[in-house]
Parts: C-alpha cells; sequence; structure tokens
C-alpha cells in the first residue's frame, strides 16, 4: 500500500512506515480477500498504531493484535471509520494486565437471538404486539427498558425463517431471529467517557483513554451492559411470542475481558453451540455448530509463511470466534490506490469502477452492500464450524415500537 504523509506529519518517512510495518506484523484475517477487506486492513493496521503509541507512552510494551473473522470489513459509523475501529474482528491490545481500555470502539452489545416457534405467527399479530410493548414500562434488573427503535436503525431487524429438514435437526418449523443492541449501555458509556476519558491525540487518529479506576468502572458497565442485552433480546422475544425455545442468545459486539473485545463477531465459549450466520434477506441464513478455533494445523496453512511471535500465536490458537453475517462489501471501488495521511486522519483514494475516482474519509455513503456468497464455504473450509441446517427468509421486520 502507498501511503503519503501530509500536513506537517509528526513523524519522518521512516518512522512511519516501521510504525505501520509493525503494526501490520499483529494483524491477521480470515477473511474473503476483496477490497472492503482491503480497506478494513487498512483501518486496522492504524488502530494497531495507535494501540501501540498509546502503550508506549503508558510505559507497556507495544502488545496488540486485530484477528479478522471471515466477515472481517470496514465500520460504517463515520465517526468509528475515522478514529480506525475495525469491522468484524477480535481485538487485543495487552496480556490482561494493561489497565486502560480505549473507549472509542463504544461497545453496543448488538448481537442476536434465535428462538424457535411452533407455528407461523401472522404478520398482523406480530405488529399488534410491538404497538403493545411501545405503550408499556419495563425494567430488567431495576434498568428502564428503551423499547423505541430497537429493529430499525441501521442492520437491525427482527426475521421470521423456515427451518429446512427441521424433524432432522430435532429444531422447530419456524425461527426467528431478533438483531438489536443496547442503547440503555451504550448510552451509559459514551456519557462516562465523554466525562471521564482523556482524550489523546496520536498520530493515527485521537482515542478516548480510561485508565485505572475509571477504566475499572467503565469494564464493571460493559458486563453489566452483556447482560442486559440478552436479558432484553428474551423479553422480547418473549412478548412478541409467548414461550418459544431459546436456541441461541450471543451479543457480538462487547468487551469479553480486560483487554479483549469482539466488535462485530461471535465469541465462541464451548464445542458445539449453535448460532446463526445470517446474510442479505433474499439470501439464505444458516445455523452453524461452533468448534473451538483456530487449530494448529489452520494456524500454520494459512499464516505459516509468516513470523509469528509466541504470544501472538497463543493468542491465534485462542481465538474462538465466529462471524454473524456476510459483513460489507464496496460495489463502486475496485482499488486502494493510495492512502493520504495528515496528523490524526487519513483519506482513502479509490480507484472505481467508473471513470469518476472518489477520495473517502469515511464509507458512509460508499456505494455497498452485504456479502452473501462464500461466507459458509470460508467458515466451514478453516474447520470454524458445522453446518446445521439452513434458513429461508419469509418475513423481515424493521419497525419501530
Amino acid at each position: 500500500m502507498r501511503y503519503e504523509l501530509r500536513g506537517n506529519f509528526p513523524f519522518s518517512r521512516e518512522e512511519f512506515e516501521e510504525r505501520l510495518k509493525r503494526a501490520e506484523r499483529y494483524f491477521f484475517s480470515l477473511g474473503m480477500g476483496d477490497i472492503a477487506e482491503e480497506v478494513g486492513r487498512i483501518n486496522a493496521i492504524f488502530f494497531l498504531a495507535k494501540l501501540h503509541f498509546l502503550q508506549e507512552n503508558l510505559g507497556y510494551q507495544p502488545r496488540a493484535m486485530v484477528i479478522g473473522a471471515t466477515d472481517f470489513s470496514f465500520q460504517t459509523s463515520p465517526s468509528k471509520f475515522r478514529v480506525s475501529v475495525p469491522e468484524g474482528a477480535k481485538i487485543i491490545w495487552g496480556d490482561g494486565n494493561y489497565d486502560f481500555i480505549p473507549a472509542e470502539m463504544e461497545f453496543d452489545f448488538c448481537g442476536m437471538l434465535v428462538g424457535g416457534l411452533e407455528t407461523e405467527p401472522k404478520i398482523e399479530e406480530i405488529l399488534d404486539r410491538l404497538d403493545e410493548i411501545g405503550n408499556k414500562a419495563y425494567e430488567i434488573d431495576g434498568i428502564s427498558v428503551e423499547t423505541e427503535e430497537v429493529f430499525r436503525p441501521g442492520n437491525h431487524f427482527l426475521n421470521l425463517y423456515k427451518v429446512k429438514n427441521h424433524s432432522k435437526v430435532n429444531l422447530p418449523k419456524n425461527l426467528a431471529i431478533l438483531h438489536c443492541s443496547s442503547n440503555e449501555f451504550r448510552k451509559k458509556l459514551i456519557n462516562f467517557a465523554n466525562e471521564r476519558a482523556e482524550r489523546i491525540s496520536t498520530p493515527f487518529g485521537h482515542s478516548l483513554l480510561l485508565k485505572g479506576g475509571d477504566a475499572k468502572i467503565y469494564q464493571n458497565l460493559c458486563q453489566a451492559g452483556s447482560l442486559f442485552a440478552l436479558k432484553k433480546r428474551q423479553l422480547l422475544f418473549e412478548e412478541i411470542f409467548g414461550k418459544g425455545e431459546i436456541i441461541a442468545n450471543h451479543n457480538h459486539y462487547e468487551l469479553i475481558r480486560p483487554n479483549q473485545a469482539v466488535i462485530g463477531c461471535n465469541l465462541v465459549r464451548k464445542e458445539g453451540e449453535i448460532f446463526e450466520l445470517v446474510l442479505r434477506d433474499n439470501q439464505p441464513a444458516y445455523l452453524i455448530k461452533a468448534k473451538k478455533n483456530l487449530s494448529l494445523q489452520k494456524i500454520e496453512a494459512i499464516f505459516g509463511s509468516r513470523e509469528i511471535e509466541d504470544w501472538s500465536f497463543q493468542e491465534l490458537l485462542d481465538t474462538n470466534f465466529l462471524p454473524h453475517g456476510g459483513g460489507h462489501c464496496l460495489l463502486e471501488v475496485k482499488e486502494v490506490e493510495k492512502v493520504i495521511v495528515y496528523p490524526g486522519k487519513k483519506i482513502i483514494l479509490g480507484r472505481c469502477q467508473r471513470r469518476t475516482d472518489r477520495a473517502y474519509l469515511d464509507l458512509d455513503n460508499a456505494f455497498r452492500r452485504f456479502r452473501s456468497q462464500g461466507i459458509l464455504e470460508r467458515v466451514l473450509s478453516l474447520g470454524l464450524a458445522d453446518h446445521l441446517t439452513t434458513l429461508e427468509c419469509f418475513y423481515s421486520l424493521k419497525v419501530d415500537f
């Protein structure tokens, strides 16, 4: 990749290249190898360079990794893209004892619940229940539940599916998948970071740095937010559909332990867990059974030509993640020509299919859609999971309460 430094960049060309080369050594991806992954890689490398910069200034050894899942892509949130937050990845910034959290990741505890339905619900009845829910007050553990803008923002939804060969896999005939987050705790985290975090300007973008007791409070809020999001999705499922079997309920955007987070991918905690893999509504979705991953053989097959430090290799062995969807792909950009770097920001110059090339500060208005081809095959070929069954979507609701 070609980088052009402009605007009194604080590092010499040599130091800039040295820092990016070091960051690139700790970026690993299982992705699809398309232009979206390339843009995501650029962002991830800048994020790693920023983490290394922060760690050095805090007196820690530079120790950070980004491991991209098969749906590794780019952030569509302009603010997150501009500070280089990765998407579809596991992020590691220490050994569990590095006493800081970069709060610009803005955890929202987004996730999906898969619930079984023995009978096919009528859409009108679901809409009636959503209307009723919007006029009720709910609490979870003493915290008010927000019932507005649950399934409409971004790619959140309530989808209904038919289960292929349901009797052979011992599943109900119909499934509901609720894809939503916890604005309740997202707002708490943003407000806390704005009040308590130190805004650090680095050559690779700013960071909202929480340290010491503030980092511990933030971590505790994240733990509470994770549980709240799981309970909220179960509450919504039960309020909309009544009784039903909860087949899966996972967050795919959260702090999972000190110095580790998943952003847009599922953490596998035990062999055989069932997860959903949801693509575009006009494409099948899938239920898959997780395997502990990555295996030694797969690491050597994928990354064997690279020199990998022992601690990085151990983190790869403990990857244990799965994609939750297809991730975004770019429809107009065929290649990245170069990246122009100013102090604290980067501009991506893209060669496009049409005659007009484009310069991007973020990809909020880029022509894009969700990937639908090759994701499941990639998951299976890497031995991350087994295919359990195929789901056919027959209704998708994006309705505010």
